[in-house]
């Protein structure tokens, strides 16, 4: 046949096929067991990093398990760092909160300390539990989002008290809409907080009347003044033995009215500096994407999830989670006390 080999073609023997397919068989069997050897592979993990109508007075209490340690940087609870910015914390000696709660932002005794600075000043402060307190959330529409996350992040604790009083449609600069430093006064009298959380902003990018006279959104003559409205709020909250959380308003859809939240917000963490007690929360990068743009969803505990409502401002359900979650670290962060919500969600970064 043409195809057959004679003495002396390149076609190896039979006893020499036999070898070198015991060779090779032999190599396959030591690579599978090199790729899968536990021993020299470490094993992958998925981390998962930290990135929270009518009136509504609502009353909830909670009980923590979980230890949280404070730190320089946001950490989520496996420790990443997140790549958000730390709260601004004024830890100037005021009344400080008693009646057995033990929220602590720094020894009685301190000063203000720069934000830059104010991790390594509080770095021996000892976490412990809350002890009972009682937390009064106050707010606009925004605030209603936030405090229903907490209502469920935190309603669980049964010697944290949270109670809810926030008011859609209201706003800082409509007192005759809504009077909120009256209204302020009466829950603080009515409640005794030991912790006051404030989310205003989504109704205040407004002109103000100013003895008489109206003066413009975004001017001088109006930061002045907005200025004004937001350190009675904070000192009337700080001058009953209450600490202040203000949190900042987050990124929104629309570009315009995105815009006019940065003024806002400067005002917030400019008030903070002046009024001993008083802690600002930016959550502007919390519900931004990469880029630094408005992001309407994103993955929560590594499930795709719509994060805002359909007018890029107010949070769905998750997105009110979400929220929630976060302040109550922040929270626990910043009074040095353990803080547990019972359904986190985080964002994945």
């Amino acid at each position: 046949m043409a195809n057959d080999f004679k003495r002396g073609d390149s076609e190896p023997s039979w006893p020499l096929r036999v070898i070198l397919g015991l060779c090779v068989t032999a190599l396959v069997v030591v690579g599978y067991q090199l790729k899968f050897d536990p021993a020299s592979h470490s094993a992958t993990t998925t981390t998962t990093t930290l990135i929270v109508p009518t009136t509504t007075t609502t009353v909830t209490t909670s009980q923590s398990t979980t230890t949280t340690t404070p730190t320089s940087t946001t950490t989520s609870p496996a420790g990443n760092i997140a790549p958000l910015p730390s709260p601004d914390v004024n830890d100037a000696a005021f009344a400080q909160p008693g009646r057995g709660c033990h929220f602590n932002t720094g020894s009685p005794t301190s000063t203000t300390t720069p934000p830059s600075s104010h991790a390594n000043s509080l770095r021996n402060v000892p976490v412990t539990v809350s002890g009972r307190c009682t937390v009064l959330e106050i707010g606009d529409s925004l605030g209603n989002d936030l405090g229903w996350g907490l209502a469920r992040e935190l309603g669980n604790d049964h010697v944290l008290r949270l109670v809810q009083a926030d008011k859609s449609s209201s706003g800082l600069t409509t007192p005759w809409f809504y009077n909120w430093p009256a209204k302020e006064k009466v829950l603080l009298a009515q409640y005794h907080p030991q912790l006051v959380i404030a989310t205003f902003g989504g109704n205040d990018e407004q002109n103000l009347r100013v003895n008489g006279h109206v003066v413009a959104f975004g001017s001088a003559p109006w930061t002045t003044a907005y200025t004004k409205i937001v350190t009675g709020i904070a000192t009337a909250a700080t001058d009953s033995g209450a600490y202040v959380l203000w949190v900042g308003m987050p990124i929104m859809g629309p570009n315009t009215y995105r815009a006019n939240m940065v003024p806002i917000n400067a005002v917030y963490q400019k008030v903070e500096q002046s009024v001993p007690g008083m802690t600002f929360l930016p959550t502007w990068d919390l519900f931004a994407n990469a880029r630094g743009q408005f992001a309407n969803s994103a993955p929560v505990n590594q499930v795709p999830s719509v994060l805002r409502s359909s007018d890029g401002i107010h949070f769905s359900y998750v997105g009110e989670n979400v929220f929630a979650t976060y302040v109550a670290h922040e929270l626990a962060q910043v009074y040095h006390v353990l803080v547990t919500p019972s359904q986190p969600m985080f964002i994945d970064r």
